[in-house]
């Protein structure tokens, strides 16, 4: 789904800095989980509270490893993040972008609940051209908080 030479060279030093960047500095309008079973890393989670006028609040990344997917991980995160959305955000949508060939996630998102809202062509990271992707939505963090 992403260029090559992005994968091969790139990937790394972009997600570092992504990474760096996000925990660098404390937001009240963002929330980071990370799901950890004696010291290992199973998954992480990351939201922006009211990021979008019309759709509410994004889910930016949810990953799980490999090796604990199909476990709960991803669930135990989304509800975790739709608990902290429904503190702050309440009254607003929930949302989050997803490749259109990425299908497993698709099915994941659409058991917790969501719905796809369109389809659009969106610049990969790191001027890696672009790809079409999903925009899932939840009507409010209630719904996510509580869905699976």
């Amino acid at each position: 789904m992403l260029r090559d030479d992005f994968l091969d060279r790139e990937v790394v030093k972009n997600r570092l800095e992504v990474w760096n960047d996000r925990l660098g500095m404390e937001r009240t309008d963002q929330f980071v989980l990370v799901a950890e079973d004696q010291k290992q890393i199973l998954g992480f989670i990351c939201v922006y509270g009211n990021k979008d006028l019309e759709y509410g609040s994004l889910i930016d990344n949810l990953h799980v490893a490999h090796a604990h997917k199909r476990q709960g991980v991803g669930t135990f995160l989304m509800r975790q993040a739709g608990s902290w959305l429904k503190s702050y955000y309440g009254r607003l949508g929930v949302y989050l972008w997803v490749m259109e060939a990425n299908q497993p996630a698709r099915r994941f998102y659409e058991k917790l609940g969501s719905t796809n809202a369109g389809i659009i062509d969106k610049p990969n990271p790191a001027g890696g051209g672009s790809a079409p992707n999903c925009r899932y939505i939840w009507s409010s963090p209630k719904a996510l908080a509580n869905a699976g």
